[in-house]
């Protein structure tokens, strides 16, 4: 694989075992690249850090988002 499909697996990796794999063939890569290779590399890895953040935060806030509604929806039951 070359260095953007390295990257695009990341990205594109669902279950428990492709995100393993795919950090897995990250780190092969990498510690074979040459210089330039391991700083694109790492950039990457950081842009894809930043996505799996993102993307954590905006889950815990569809998850705050249901358990308030289901909160509300125990009231609401609770005052008739």
């Amino acid at each position: 694989m070359d260095k953007e499909q390295i990257i695009k697996a990341l990205y594109s990796a669902k279950t428990l075992a492709s995100i393993q794999k795919a950090n897995d063939n990250w780190s092969v890569t990498y510690q074979a690249a040459s210089e330039s290779d391991k700083e694109y590399l790492l950039a990457e890895y950081h842009k894809y850090g930043e996505y799996v953040m993102e993307k954590s935060r905006l889950s815990s806030l569809e998850v705050q988002k249901v358990l308030a509604e289901f909160e509300a929806m125990k009231l609401a039951e609770s005052q008739h």
